[in-house]
C-alpha cells in the first residue's frame, strides 16, 4: 500500500528534497504536494486527502506558523496523520506539538530512514515519540493545571464556573457535589 503525503514547510528547498526523496521510495510513499504557507496548505490538504501531513513547526517562518495550521487542520476534519517536523528537539515544542493534534514529531537532524519508518508508524495509526519526549508529555500532564476550553483563536468559551463544573464532571463527581460551588 502506498501511503499520500504533503509536505509543508516554509524553505521551498528543504520541500523540494524531502519530496524528491520520499518520490524516491515510490513503491511506499507517493508526495501528492509540497506547499511553504498556510494558505496552498489547506487548498492541497482539500484537493489531495493525504494520509499522511508532514508539517513544519515554523511554517511561514513563524515560529508556531505550523502548529496553528495543524490546529485548524483539525478542525476542519481532517483525517490525516500529522507529523510536526522540527528544527531540533525542545519540550515546548513536542508538547504543543501533540496538544494540537500530531500523531508524531520528527527532528530534522535525525536520519532519513528513521523519517521513513516515523511516516510508515504514524500511518499504522501509532504514535511517534521518543521515550524523551515521551517523558516531556507527561511531565506537562502531571503539571497541568486548570484546563481551559477555549475556541480555535484560543478565546475561552466557558466561563469560569463552567469550566469548574466541567472538571468537576469530568472527575466523576456526584451531581450534588457539582451544584455546591466550592469554596
Amino acid at each position: 500500500m502506498t501511503i499520500s503525503i504533503l509536505i509543508a514547510a516554509s524553505n521551498t528547498l528543504a520541500n523540494h528534497l524531502l519530496g524528491l526523496a520520499l518520490g524516491q521510495r515510490r513503491k511506499h510513499f507517493n508526495v501528492v504536494a509540497t506547499v511553504h504557507n498556510r494558505k496552498d496548505f489547506f487548498e492541497k490538504v482539500a484537493e489531495h486527502q493525504p494520509d499522511v501531513v508532514l508539517i513544519s513547526a515554523n511554517l511561514e517562518n513563524e515560529a508556531t506558523g505550523g502548529l496553528r495550521g495543524l490546529r485548524e487542520l483539525n478542525l476542519i476534519g481532517s483525517s490525516a496523520r500529522v507529523i510536526v517536523l522540527l528544527d531540533c528537539v525542545d519540550a515546548e515544542q513536542v508538547v504543543d506539538a501533540f496538544s494540537h493534534g500530531a500523531r508524531g514529531v520528527f527532528c530534522l537532524n535525525e536520519d532519513f530512514p528513521a523519517l521513513c519508518k516515523c511516516i510508515r508508524c504514524v500511518h499504522a495509526g501509532q504514535i511517534w515519540a521518543d521515550s524523551g519526549q515521551l517523558h516531556w508529555i507527561m511531565q506537562a500532564l502531571e503539571s497541568r493545571g486548570k484546563i481551559h476550553i477555549a475556541n480555535a483563536k484560543g478565546k475561552p468559551i466557558l466561563t469560569e464556573r463552567e469550566e469548574q463544573i466541567v472538571r468537576m464532571v469530568a472527575e466523576g463527581l456526584p451531581n450534588g457535589e457539582i451544584r455546591t460551588p466550592s469554596a
